[in-house]
């Protein structure tokens, strides 16, 4: 009798499932992750989702990296949907915002369906915004998530600030923002961002694109694998957008020496055709190349010659990216360390020291070797040459590169966000009528 109660004792006794699962998940090197899948989440975990130009990034908050991180195909790209909604473009104004949130329904269903693996309707979400985020692209993202998906609710968080807790304090810094249509700069004081000193600069990674592009339809040369010729010019139909974008994403580095003042004149950003640079600039670039080889070979397929092998001259490389740093004088584009200094500029006097002393470089053209040592080296020597020279010795970078990826630092500091309950502006699916969402420019008023 005894031995048949200890029986059924034993068996009201509840199974140890939380030190099971997290012993047999690291057991078997499982992350956050997939055991969020697995096993489910709580009902405080939200989908966290950071949609750029041409970007996006999904998952679940309280991760350290998102699980579904992409650059959007031509397919999905939502840069010409974007201008058009904003009325750059000869359609209406209706038929552009559908068409951008029909491209965004396909996105997300997909992410959700392949990726996330969950119900839309079951999971609050929380998304990663710029300063200067369009507003229709805000509207567009809110209609398709609340209204089309049936999502519970929405959260906005500023990219700036979540981005700057990944560096373990969010008391005062600079966050230079390196997308690819606008380098947004941010001064982020007190975990506020002060919206109204934040300065912005089109040299981003469309510029860098094209002017890689130009470069290389001036100067390297293209060698098919088929033909008797030693080698041709690359001309249309050897530079696919594939082929710039593998070059500009495994090639390239950033110069750690600065073109003379003189020199500078001369620069500019190609337009995708042919770039001519001056000699004198050539010669500079080619004296002053730390690469091992003066050429580069690269075997591609050019689509309409076949595969061949592309000679780069390895100064391209380097200084692809260099209208990035000293600006475009013939279009009368700012760089990226000028617009810095103008952002320190225009902030107030006693949060200037705190901001140029945490400088945090994120987005996707911060992950080029080398750029954000450049950019502070660049830095100093526009400060010393200001108003605000007192400040140069106090330039320093902020974040460890080694901790989290440059392109995915907003992404990873709202999913801590998240996960530490902070909380920000919301908008449910019952509140939401369609036509309006909080702005920052009404709610800082």
């Amino acid at each position: 009798m005894t031995s048949a109660l200890d029986s059924l004792n034993f068996l009201r006794r509840p199974l140890p499932s939380t030190t099971t699962s997290s012993s047999v998940l690291s057991g078997i090197g499982i992350g956050s992750s997939a055991s969020s899948i697995l096993y489910g989440a709580s009902t405080e975990e939200k989908i966290v989702i950071d949609i750029g130009t041409r970007s996006l990034r999904a998952g679940f908050s309280g991760d350290h990296a998102p699980i579904h991180s992409s650059v959007l195909s031509t397919r999905f790209a939502l840069t010409g949907s974007i201008a058009r909604a904003l009325g750059h473009s000869t359609q209406s104004a209706t038929e552009s915002e559908e068409e951008l949130e029909a491209r965004l329904i396909e996105l997300l269903r997909d992410v959700y369906r392949h990726d996330l693996l969950v119900d839309a309707r079951t999971r609050k979400v929380a998304l990663v915004e710029s300063a200067l985020v369009p507003v229709a692209l805000r509207l567009a993202v809110a209609r398709v998530l609340l209204g089309n998906l049936r999502v519970p609710q929405v959260s906005f968080y500023p990219g700036s600030v979540a981005a700057l807790m990944t560096c373990g304090s969010v008391h005062a810094g600079l966050v230079v923002d390196c997308g690819h249509r606008t380098v947004t700069v941010t001064p982020v004081y007190e975990a506020r961002a002060l919206l109204p000193y934040v300065t912005s600069t089109p040299l981003a990674g469309s510029a860098l694109f094209d002017n890689l592009r130009g470069l290389l339809r001036s100067y390297a040369r293209f060698t098919p694998a088929s033909s008797r010729r030693v080698d041709m010019d690359c001309r249309e139909g050897v530079l696919t957008e594939t082929v710039v974008t593998h070059v500009m994403t495994k090639l390239l580095v950033a110069s750690p020496i600065a073109p003379p003042g003189k020199l500078r004149e001369t620069l500019g950003v190609a337009d995708g055709d042919a770039c001519a640079l001056s000699n004198e600039l050539v010669a500079f670039y080619e004296s002053n190349s730390t690469c091992s080889s003066a050429v580069t070979g690269l075997t591609i397929d050019s689509g309409r010659y076949g595969r061949g092998l592309l000679l780069i001259p390895s100064w391209i490389r380097e200084r692809a990216a260099e209208p990035l740093f000293c600006g475009d004088p013939g279009a009368d584009l700012q760089s990226i360390p000028d617009a810095i200094v103008q952002c320190i500029g225009r902030a107030p006097l006693d949060t200037r020291r705190a901001l140029i002393a945490n400088v945090l470089v994120i987005g996707g053209i911060a992950e080029l070797p080398g750029f954000r040592h450049r950019l502070l080296r660049d830095v100093v020597d526009r400060l010393r040459d200001s108003r605000w020279s007192a400040l140069a010795a106090d330039a320093a970078l902020a974040g460890d590169e080694s901790a989290f990826m440059p392109s995915t630092r907003a992404w990873a500091g709202t999913s801590l966000a998240v996960a530490a309950k902070i909380g920000t502006v919301e908008v449910s699916r019952e509140e939401f009528d369609g036509c309006t969402l909080p702005d920052w420019a009404a709610i800082t008023q």
